[in-house]
């Protein structure tokens, strides 16, 4: 489908962190699963990511008795900068395209989101309610991490990470017992 208005989601977000640290948010299996589906309730599962160009990423998706696959393909991969990745649910028509360029603001990270290829208007809708919940989950943990740029300038190690990941299950936690608008 073409890239126009009706068929294409474009997002700004400012994190209060550094893109080292936002990319490994994007990309890194343990901390993808804390906000991956979020507004609708699913937890990620099984999360494999092949992160490089043509390499593949996939997850099970559960909400209750509901579980969708999605997957797709890395198309460029420039750390702490640009990542351009396809999109399916797997059973469906959805394929869409998604990319994410990331720049330094400050002592933060400016995003910039684009989502094209929505099989249908209602798609578009939810991606447009699901995404801006997702980068609430991840903001709210990197604003929960006082000094974050300061005390990790580089990507930091796993060990880190591992509060990285608390910190964005504490975070997807305070957000879902807010109402959803």
């Amino acid at each position: 489908m073409e890239d126009n208005d009706a068929n294409a989601l474009r997002l700004t977000h400012r994190f209060a962190g550094p893109p080292g640290l936002v990319w490994a948010v994007w990309t890194r299996p343990e901390l993808i699963r804390s906000w991956f589906g979020s507004s609708h309730g699913f937890r990620a599962h099984d999360i494999a990511v092949d992160l490089r160009p043509g390499g593949n990423w996939s997850l099970r998706n559960v909400n209750g008795p509901i579980t969708e696959y999605v997957s797709g393909t890395y198309h460029e991969v420039e750390p702490t900068r640009r990542l351009v990745y396809s999109y399916h649910f797997e059973g469906t028509d959805f394929f869409s395209i998604i990319s994410i360029d990331l720049s330094p603001d400050g002592g933060g990270t400016r995003l910039h989101f684009l989502q094209t290829g929505f099989p249908d208007a209602q798609a578009r809708i939810e991606h447009a309610r699901g995404w801006p919940y997702a980068l609430e989950v991840m903001s709210d943990a990197l604003l929960a991490m006082h000094g974050v740029g300061t005390v990790w300038p580089k990507l930091p190690k796993k060990t880190h990470l591992d509060g990285v990941a608390r910190d964005l299950e504490a975070a997807r936690a305070r957000l879902a017992k807010e109402p959803a608008e």
